[in-house]
């Protein structure tokens, strides 16, 4: 396990922040909409807007991973949760939301692609379990984690959405 850690963990210890981000998104986002007045229905549709997103990321990143790479499509695609996880904040509007739930949900499929795929090119068939296990451990912690962070601020102010 020492091996694979040594190997992986700066993909693990992105990986962690990033759901440390996801796990604060999806309780957040339903906590400050109930703050500002949306109906469930309307939070609903918000919410699913990540699984329709979910559904394109992990039919396209294939062919973004073939074109530049595990390393560049991982940045960008981790850039590109860390905007949106600001700009709900900035942007309180239901439809907004939905676009850039749209838009995380596509990303984040994008990154276990990557993530994934990343560490199973670089894992032998005799770590490939302990690689994938720490994997998962990493998420699990992250977003558990992110649960105790909505203790830390005022969920109607700006900072949880920056500490996402």
């Amino acid at each position: 396990m020492l091996s694979v850690l040594t190997n992986a963990w700066a993909l693990l210890f992105g990986i962690f922040l990033l759901q440390i981000g996801n796990g604060l998104q999806g309780t957040l986002l339903g906590v400050r909409g109930g703050l500002e007045g949306f109906s469930a229905t309307t939070m609903g549709y918000v919410m699913s807007g990540y699984f329709v997103g979910f559904l394109g990321g992990a039919r396209i990143t294939p062919w973004l991973l073939h074109r530049v790479g595990h390393v560049r499509v991982f940045a960008a695609l981790a850039s590109l949760i860390s905007a949106a996880f600001i700009l709900y904040a900035a942007l309180v509007d239901p439809l907004a939301w939905f676009i850039m739930r749209l838009m995380v949900g596509f990303c984040f499929s994008g990154v276990y692609v990557v993530a994934e795929s990343w560490l199973n090119d670089t894992a032998t068939n005799e770590t490939r379990g302990q690689t994938l296990s720490a994997y998962l451990m990493a998420q699990m912690i992250g977003i558990v984690l992110a649960q105790a962070l909505l203790n830390v601020s005022d969920p109607g102010g700006y900072d949880l959405f920056i500490i996402m």
